[in-house]
């Protein structure tokens, strides 16, 4: 039985296409100080989620694994909020001296930001009749 605040491969961006539809259709655009995230609509069920951490931009792998799992973390527990998006997050540099709590908080005004944006941009563009 799978949790409703599950992570498993149903939110995951998964193959190259799936990362090149986010790069080159990317509709939203969120900065942080330390993220950038990258959004496009999706017809997936669900809003799916990737992660680009450079080695150029995040040095030490236990860095960059912790970045992840911070990001997977609070997509997590944000994925019911937002609309059917499928989302990039890339760090920035530096990112890898902030502590947990700030980056959790960067994470969480992305995430508001972006469900912000999104439902602006469904208002303007009305979904097609079934």
């Amino acid at each position: 039985m799978t949790s409703l605040y599950s992570f498993g491969t149903d939110v995951r961006l998964r193959c190259a296409a799936d990362y090149k539809g986010v790069f080159d259709g990317a509709l939203f655009k969120v900065h942080q100080p330390h993220f950038l995230f990258l959004a496009t609509l999706t017809e997936q069920p669900k809003s799916r989620l990737g992660l680009v951490v450079a080695k150029k931009k995040v040095r030490r792998a236990h860095e960059r694994n912790r970045v992840k799992r911070l990001a997977r973390e609070s997509f997590r527990l944000h994925q019911q909020q937002l609309e059917k998006l499928d989302i990039v997050v890339m760090p920035k540099m530096g990112i890898d001296t902030i502590p947990n709590a700030e980056l959790h908080q960067q994470l969480q005004f992305a995430w508001q930001k972006l469900q912000r944006l999104a439902k602006k941009h469904s208002k303007i563009v009305p979904s097609p009749q079934k």
